[in-house]
């Protein structure tokens, strides 16, 4: 894990693909709440369509409010619907489609039936019922079915039904123009698609806007080819010189991008009543609806709230007329990958981009992305009429900004760790947390503290430098640096400064330590046999042996960390610290090896320690008492350090 947090580029792929593992995860687990999560937030597009279309080819003929006010409840006699039909005839239009069921026997279907039977196009509705039971008992037969197409047999894109609602008998011709008015209706209520195409008992039915498309042109039979292009949809149904695009089970998707007010509303009231605009009418496609209350054919579509479902037929009219009913390609299935490495290309270069500000960086990035995924769906349904769709691949971009997310965090984290864990090689914890979490600054940081500060040196360090090689020496002061940090640590005080052949050590300092004063002394008097038996005592002529020189003091410090913004310092300031120095350094001329400040003492009052008088430190102006720490000398050292002064006078 740890060679992986070392190397972000690759740990950033490793969070791309396990965001798009868990996507196609997601889309396999859940499909049909994603495809309804993609219908519900994909047709929000249609609110963006332009608000200023009109439509005067396709008229609807309404029977509303208005009419059944005037002229009774509906449904109407018949004969008021033929008279109805003969008025449009006598406007001028030139194909009549019929959202209206005629079922069932009543009086005035023969005047029905006449006008039915007009020279002008008429195509009546029928309903197929794609959800009966397949149990014989269960299917509904009711009137007449017409309007079967000239094909052998039923269409692979067609969808089978099991039951029908259709004309009474002897009101349509043999030769009669039907379409089917059956909707597929979403698990939100909306209509989205319709079934161009349905086979009951062997005989195909076309929906009543392909039926009427047929009508208009004289066709007999639609034809139904595969696409072949990768951006063809699964079928093409063609009618004369206009081609509807199916999906893979013969369904087409209703286009809403004509807003509900660029249509030509009339009340059918007004058309009996000859109110109607002349010529209003001349060539025209009259739809033919109920929408007033009770008349049953209320639906919801993707625009909001409930209309006719002559609506429906005419917004799927004017987008075959114009050959802008969307659909999706064969290709489709290739447009989740693309647009996720589109995202991915996007996250990764607000990463590049943004090294240290990724926490915000990252969200923002995905809703960037999030807005381009679904402005790309909305161009490409107004503008290229292709419903691609958009929430798989912002499922997958959410995943991804998330994922990337947690691992910038947990790499962050680390690499804060290893900072820190690197500095404090370095520095004092404490020092090296500020540097790793604070900002540059080019104030004083520094708190004052009671505490008692060692200076350790390591005495004829420089000669016995002398002649050796550089290796060799590096070593002795490594093991000297080691020791004495394991040393002072283990007593709870913490090394502030290595310089040189010395440190600094202090206790309450950049750490807290209680009891520091007797902390201090027992860490000087086991830092003196731990480096006398670790470090090399051999003494020449020219190299005495190595010896160690230490001095205490308690009282007022400053710790923190000093200098311009680009270059600090971290040090303990005061002037114990100036006394631990100058004891140190007079541990060689009073042949003492632990000195002792007055302050320590009388804070301390180490039993053993001794008086050694007032003495006036160097850079000082008040003399101080000073003491001694006794300590025990290791035998063989001794005899070596007296082979040596036997050495120099034998040279003398």
């Amino acid at each position: 894990m740890e060679a992986l947090l070392l190397r972000p580029r690759l740990l950033r792929l490793a969070a791309l693909a396990l965001a798009a593992l868990l996507a196609v995860a997601a889309a396999l687990a859940w499909a049909p709440q994603l495809r309804q999560w993609d219908e519900r937030t994909g047709s929000l597009a249609w609110n963006f369509a332009g608000g200023n279309r009109q439509e005067r080819r396709v008229v609807v003929v309404d029977i509303d409010e208005k009419s059944v006010q005037a002229l009774g409840n509906w449904p109407w006699p018949r004969a008021r619907m033929a008279e109805l039909l003969n008025r449009l005839d006598q406007d001028g239009a030139s194909l009549k489609l019929l959202d209206v069921l005629f079922s069932g026997p009543r009086a005035g279907d023969a005047e029905l039936a006449k006008a039915l039977a007009s020279p002008v196009p008429t195509v009546a509705a029928e309903v197929l019922a794609l959800n009966a039971g397949n149990a014989p008992g269960q299917r509904v037969h009711s009137g007449q079915l017409a309007g079967a197409l000239p094909l052998a047999a039923c269409p692979a894109a067609s969808l089978p039904a099991g039951g029908y609602l259709a004309p009474q008998p002897g009101l349509l011709s043999a030769h009669a123009f039907a379409g089917h008015i059956t909707p597929i209706v979403d698990p939100d209520g909306a209509i989205r698609k319709v079934p161009a195409l349905i086979c009951f008992d062997g005989k195909t039915y076309a929906a009543l806007p392909v039926a009427g498309l047929m009508a208009a042109s004289g066709v007999s039979a639609p034809r139904l080819t595969p696409g072949r292009s990768l951006l063809d949809p699964a079928w093409w149904l063609t009618v004369g010189d206009q081609r509807l695009p199916l999906d893979r089970r013969g369904r087409f998707r209703v286009s809403y991008q004509m807003p509900r007010a660029g249509f030509l509303s009339l009340s059918a009231v007004d058309v009996l009543d000859g109110q109607v605009p002349k010529g209003l009418l001349k060539n025209a496609w009259v739809l033919v609806g109920a929408t007033a209350f009770g008349a049953g054919d209320a639906v919801a579509t993707p625009l909001g709230g409930a209309v006719g479902g002559v609506e429906v037929h005419a917004e799927a009219l004017s987008a075959l007329l114009d050959d802008r009913t969307p659909y999706t390609p064969r290709a489709a299935v290739a447009w989740p990958w693309l647009a996720g490495a589109a995202m991915a290309l996007l996250l990764l270069l607000t990463l590049r981009l943004s090294r240290r500000g990724a926490g915000l960086a990252l969200p923002a990035a995905a809703a960037l992305g999030l807005a381009l995924l679904f402005g790309a769906h909305v161009w490409l349904l107004l503008a290229v009429h292709l419903w691609l769709g958009w929430v798989t691949p912002a499922l997958f971009t959410l995943l991804a900004a998330s994922l990337l997310g947690g691992t910038e965090l947990i790499r962050t984290r680390f690499e804060r760790e290893r900072l820190f864990q690197n500095l404090s090689s370095y520095l004092p914890e404490a020092a090296a947390r500020k540097v790793a979490l604070l900002s540059p600054s080019a104030q004083v940081h520094a708190v004052r503290r009671e505490a008692t500060v060692m200076f350790v040196d390591l005495r004829n360090f420089s000669a016995y430098c002398e002649g050796r090689p550089p290796e060799e020496t590096a070593t002795v002061l490594h093991l000297f640096y080691s020791a004495a940090t394991r040393v002072v640590e283990s007593h709870g005080g913490v090394v502030e400064q290595m310089v040189g052949d010395g440190l600094m050590a202090a206790w309450n300092g950049s750490s807290p330590a209680a009891d520091h004063g007797p902390r201090a002394l027992a860490a000087a008097e086991e830092l003196w046999r731990v480096l006398g038996a670790q470090l090399p005592n051999r003494s020449s002529r020219r190299s005495p042996a190595l010896d160690v020189g230490i001095g205490l003091e308690s009282g007022t410090v400053l710790v923190g960390s000093f200098g311009p913004a680009g270059r600090r310092v971290h040090t303990v300031l005061g002037e114990t610290v100036t006394v631990a120095a100058r004891l140190q350094a007079m541990t060689g001329e009073l042949a003492y090896p632990i000195l002792l400040g007055p302050a320590l003492v009388a804070a301390a009052q180490p039993p053993t320690a001794v008086n050694l008088g007032e003495f006036l430190l160097p850079g000082l102006s008040t003399p101080r008492t000073l003491h001694a720490l006794p300590v025990a000398y290791d035998p063989q050292r001794l005899s070596l350090v007296y082979e040596a002064e036997g050495e120099q006078r034998a040279a003398g």
